[in-house]
């Protein structure tokens, strides 16, 4: 493998900065991992990253490999072709309208590139996960929020200003819970983990915490509380990716976040969700999968993003 192979990842989070160095075939040659504080101004948060892309670079040096791009996945809305965050981040209080690529190219020699974290976790599961070898396919996050990425014909889809495939933030409740957004029934306000958790305690009152983990456990056991609560996040689930089967039509659908790792069974009941609301013609060649990179994924799609925008910039 020649030494312009090698390229870094950064996946920029609320309490953590994941990055590591891989090849552009997906080998992962280092991770790193570093805590960071959703409350940093916007100077330390820029040092953290910096601090990060420095840790990868004396990695590579000390192992004599060159470097041939770096990729930042971050959250907000961002300009691929400068870099900059547009909007803000809900998890990281003062992110907003940085110049991000400007302000760490201005210390590094090696060019950088930035890009939404949900796009990266999409790409790198469309490049070395669960979504390899496919062109057609969206990617969801069940996590805290729901976040996704969208690629069609084995590209990215961003939107006319960078700022479409806010998967979470489809509506599917017209009267519904007003969200952070600013929209009416986010799908996120009702299939999140978060959501899930609230499901829970509205149920149970005399619970005053439980992780999702807890709850699938409890499923599992057969308690009656944590097995509605997971046959409502099944179809609250299946209801919104059936309406992006309907419009997309894609090959795959890789479910990826913390609700993913409650097992193949929990897939299955979510494909049998949006199978019985779906068009039966958009559903019919669909795959709906877990995703494979676990934590990797933004950063490895971060890295892959890189690459691509080093050879077609």
């Amino acid at each position: 493998m020649k030494n312009a192979d090698y390229l870094i990842g950064v996946d920029l989070g609320g309490t953590a900065i994941k990055y590591g160095i891989c090849n552009s075939d997906g080998t992962i040659l280092k991770e790193f991992i570093s805590d960071t504080k959703r409350d940093a101004p916007i100077d330390s948060m820029l040092r953290k990253i910096r601090e990060s892309i420095n840790d990868a670079l004396r990695y590579a040096n000390q192992e004599k490999i060159d470097i041939l791009a770096i990729g930042l996945g971050t959250p907000g809305l961002v300009d691929i072709n400068t870099g900059y965050l547009m909007g803000n981040a809900p998890n990281l209080k003062y992110w907003r309208s940085v110049p991000v690529r400007e302000r760490l190219q201005s210390e590094l020699t090696i060019p950088v590139f930035v890009d939404n974290d949900a796009n990266a976790m999409a790409y790198g599961e469309f490049s070395f996960g669960a979504g390899k070898d496919l062109e057609d396919l969206i990617c969801i996050t069940l996590g805290t929020g729901i976040g996704g990425g969208i690629i069609i014909k084995g590209e990215m889809f961003r939107g006319s200003k960078y700022a479409g495939a806010e998967l979470g933030h489809m509506s599917i409740h017209y009267n519904g819970k007003k969200c952070r957004c600013g929209g009416i029934g986010c799908w996120e306000l009702y299939a999140s983990a978060t959501a899930m958790i609230e499901n829970y305690l509205a149920k149970n009152p005399k619970v005053k915490s439980i992780s999702p983990q807890e709850i699938f456990e409890q499923c599992k056991d057969g308690n009656e509380i944590a097995v509605q609560v997971v046959l409502d996040e099944v179809e609250l689930t299946g209801a919104g990716l059936a309406s992006l089967v309907n419009i997309f039509n894609p090959q795959r659908i890789i479910i990826g976040g913390g609700l993913s790792e409650a097992g193949q069974w929990f897939i299955d009941q979510i494909a049998e969700a949006v199978e019985r609301r779906a068009v039966k013609d958009s559903f019919r060649s669909v795959e709906i999968v877990a995703a494979q990179l676990g934590n990797k994924a933004g950063w490895l799609g971060a890295a892959a993003l890189a690459h691509q925008y080093y050879l077609f910039p």
